[in-house]
């Protein structure tokens, strides 16, 4: 048997690879229960099969590649203010409060696909602040790779507004901290690549003239008639 690579980490073997996840992610969802395509079972399926596959406890220079679990961290206002209005932020982190509880779903319906329910603003704030966590970690070294198991989604989530299931616009917040905060890190240009049914319209926009920057968008393509 070959021996594992030895690319730098504990006793030379590989740095590991993070997994995020968090349950409270999974508080937000519909506020009737009703059937939607972004609901928590998303982030659940993915835990699991991980799980039965031993993935997450993959730990050790036996195999020479390993896994460790990261916690969730809520992203501070200033990195998510990187990206996304004051107003914005300051619904998205009410609006679950009791004082919405009257209001909320009427304030869902002025945007485009999106709910809200009593988990959707500490999840949010997770979500953008697990990507900064697993960015962060990579860019420094400490991991060789790393994914952040989040929800909502952000890359709909526009500059003052929530959009197609998305709060806050997670990859963008992360990439701006990297670019912005942490230029001790030495990371001068990112790459974002995004695969889904829907164009990326949010963080193409929030990028658009920042040459740091350099993002591309996998989607359907859809003849009008």
């Amino acid at each position: 048997m070959p021996s594992p690579p030895r690319v730098g980490g504990v006793g030379g073997f590989a740095f590991p690879c993070g997994l995020l996840y968090d349950e409270r992610m999974c508080a937000h969802a519909t506020p009737d229960g009703e059937d939607h395509p972004e609901n928590p079972e998303r982030l659940r399926a993915i835990w699991r099969k991980l799980n039965a596959e031993g993935i997450t406890s993959r730990y050790g220079a036996s195999t020479g590649v390993s896994c460790v679990v990261l916690k969730a961290k809520e992203a501070e206002d200033k990195y998510i203010a990187s990206v996304h209005s004051q107003d914005h932020i300051k619904l998205m982190k009410e609006i679950s409060s009791k004082k919405y509880d009257s209001s909320r779903s009427k304030i869902a319906s002025k945007y485009n696909s999106i709910y809200f329910n009593k988990g959707s603003s500490e999840s949010a704030v997770l979500a953008a602040g697990s990507v900064i966590e697993v960015a962060e970690k990579v860019a420094a070294g400490k991991l060789s790779s790393a994914i952040a198991l989040v929800r909502p989604p952000g890359h709909h989530a526009e500059h003052d507004k929530a959009m197609g299931f998305c709060l806050f616009n997670n990859v963008a917040v992360a990439a701006n901290y990297l670019l912005t905060e942490r230029p001790n890190l030495g990371i001068k240009k990112i790459l974002i690549v995004d695969w889904d049914v829907h164009h990326e319209n949010a963080t193409q926009k929030m990028f658009y003239s920042d040459p740091r920057v350099l993002f591309f968008s996998v989607h359907r393509f859809e003849k009008l008639n």
